[in-house]
């Protein structure tokens, strides 16, 4: 995760404006209802980012409850300081710096499919969960997107498709064999996790064009690409896009993307 874009302070509060109130806090909700966080819980958010997850995490575990976000990237976790509710650790999965079983619920939004390991990912995730406790990832569905698709087919003027996709894979390893829900059911089981539910969902997401644009632009794929062209062709491109994105949708885009969320128990003598 080392090439992740989430480094760059720029991606990180772009991140934060814009992709993370628009497309992530929907998903984020749905989560936190999922796992089931006790009032008064010690919870662990994995890949926390700039803190969706764990800001709705602290709104159910309330002032007695311990939530703790640990994200490899201090440009995201300072993005989000203002508002921050929870504690944040510079860290990643695995390698979690915390013994075992000393969370309630553990959870990792649009993560796993970053890891280099996902199985291994997992596996310390389950490890620093109690026993009887809920592990709980949320991954994006295999459903068509026109409207991202658009964007892609305008990058493909500059890039070649398969060496975006390749330069993409280098960063997200996992994103599409995670976005089924047999795959993700299969990860969730290798891990030991029993009782395991996967639950999908769809969201609509409606947004101007520039604030879509914007917001391609500080996720991976938009990051990866700006990574892969000079500062001319880059230019270039956000203006081709534009124009193309104005003559097509106006001034609007409606789009849906469906989500997995993967819910499991650890087993033990407390379950």
């Amino acid at each position: 995760m080392d090439a992740s874009p989430y480094l760059d302070p720029a991606v990180a509060a772009a991140y934060d404006l814009i992709a993370a109130p628009i497309q992530f806090t929907p998903p984020a909700r749905d989560l936190v209802a999922l796992i089931e966080a006790p009032i008064g819980g010690v919870v662990l958010d994995v890949g926390t980012g700039t803190g969706v997850v764990a800001f709705h995490l602290a709104q159910v575990t309330g002032p007695t409850g311990l939530v703790v976000g640990i994200d490899p990237s201090p440009a995201m976790l300072r993005a989000s300081r203002a508002r921050r509710s929870y504690r944040v650790v510079v860290a990643r999965t695995p390698g979690v710096p915390f013994r075992d079983e000393v969370f309630d619920a553990v959870t990792a939004s649009f993560v796993l499919s970053h890891a280099g390991d996902y199985q291994s990912a997992l596996a310390d995730m389950v490890r620093v969960c109690k026993a009887g406790g809920r592990v709980g990832i949320s991954a994006w569905g295999a459903g068509a997107n026109p409207v991202g698709q658009a964007w892609k087919d305008v990058a493909a003027m500059y890039v070649s498709r398969d060496r975006f996709q390749q330069a993409f894979r280098a960063v997200i390893p996992w994103d599409e064999q995670l976005s089924y829900a047999d795959d993700l059911d299969r990860a969730l089981q290798h891990a030991h996790l029993t009782a395991v539910q996967i639950t999908r969902r769809e969201y609509l997401f409606n947004l101007t064009v520039t604030d879509f644009l914007a917001m391609k632009e500080s996720t991976v794929e938009g990051t990866v690409l700006r990574r892969m062209l000079d500062a001319s062709d880059w230019d270039r491109f956000t203006r081709e896009a534009a124009n193309v994105f104005r003559e097509r949708y106006a001034d609007a885009v409606s789009f849906v993307r469906d989500v997995h969320f993967g819910i499991g128990v650890k087993g033990g003598s407390n379950a």
